[in-house]
């Protein structure tokens, strides 16, 4: 299961607090000693797409405190810092202000999220709590970096198609909503994501919905899945491309090519009709079955 988004409280470390020295001394000669930092939390990024899954459960995330201050103006320990590694192409947005605080699209990237707070100072008589560390209510949202993205409706006959382009093994079946997750492969060193079928008013999150039109963000090419078998090839084009463009006007300008999957299933006066029908929209065509090793190989050479 690879999970693409995680809600969870992340805080940095409270300050400890300073102690207190002897009484009835002036402040001059006081003794007592600071409280220790409180842990920050970094972020840092990995190539390990399923990093988010560890996630699962945790409701919130807390560096370590500050610990007191000692006699004799020792300083209390700083509190231990927590690192939190999430996938390259994770967004950290904080869910109280919507505002998106970081993006790590690099594996290596590291960076600080919630700085710990100071410890307070050593005191004659009365000991103050340090200072408490930042906090942030935060989403986790991964965006596949892949290179290039399988769309269309549901069983457009994507997942089959990266079971034979790449060693992925998606679930596949005759029922919609087969993928309930983007399934990942591999070809040409570059990874392929098969995102889950789109229908009318996913944009608005019906179905499967928004939850995957994101992945669609980073894809540098779109391969266009429609099945040869539809009663209107046009008509399935036209109603993914529409929940494109209403999710964002980007999306339909990226890079694309027409895919007529299931090509076995029609007769070949069929095929060139449908091919026919969608060169108005000025894609290029390619038309595939994953029965038929020839188109294979001639399809694999659009990566």
């Amino acid at each position: 299961m690879l999970v693409d988004e995680v809600y969870i409280k992340v805080m940095a470390g409270q300050g400890g607090a300073g102690k207190c020295g002897p009484e009835k001394v002036f402040k001059s000669a006081n003794t007592g000693g600071d409280g220790g930092r409180g842990g920050d939390v970094y972020v840092s990024a990995t190539s390990d797409l399923s990093a988010l899954n560890k996630f699962v459960g945790i409701r919130e995330i807390k560096a370590g405190d500050g610990g007191r201050g000692g006699e004799n103006n020792r300083t209390g320990k700083n509190g231990t810092d927590v690192e939190i590694v999430l996938p390259m192409g994770t967004s950290i947005v904080n869910t109280e202000t919507k505002n998106i605080v970081m993006e790590l699209n690099e594996p290596g990237q590291r960076f600080l999220l919630c700085k710990g707070g100071l410890g307070s100072r050593g005191a004659n008589f009365r000991p103050k709590a340090g200072l408490l560390g930042q906090a942030i209510k935060a989403k986790f949202i991964l965006k596949l970096i892949a290179k290039y993205g399988l769309i269309g409706l549901p069983n457009a006959g994507k997942s089959s198609l990266l079971n034979e382009l790449t060693n992925a093994k998606a679930e596949i079946g005759a029922y919609p909503f087969t993928t309930l997750e983007p399934n990942l492969g591999v070809i040409n060193g570059q990874i392929i994501a098969d995102i889950p079928g789109l229908i009318e008013g996913a944009s608005m999150g019906r179905g499967l919905g928004i939850k995957f039109l994101k992945h669609i963000e980073k894809v540098s090419l779109l391969f266009h899945c429609i099945a040869s078998d539809s009663s209107d090839v046009a008509k399935d084009y036209l109603g993914v491309t529409s929940e494109l463009k209403k999710f964002g006007e980007h999306l339909v300008d990226k890079p694309e090519v027409i895919v007529l999957t299931k090509t076995d299933l029609v007769t070949d006066s069929v095929l060139k009709s449908h091919i026919k029908n969608l060169s108005k929209f000025n894609r290029q065509i390619v038309a595939v079955s994953i029965k038929d090793p020839d188109s294979l190989t001639s399809f694999k050479k659009s990566f």
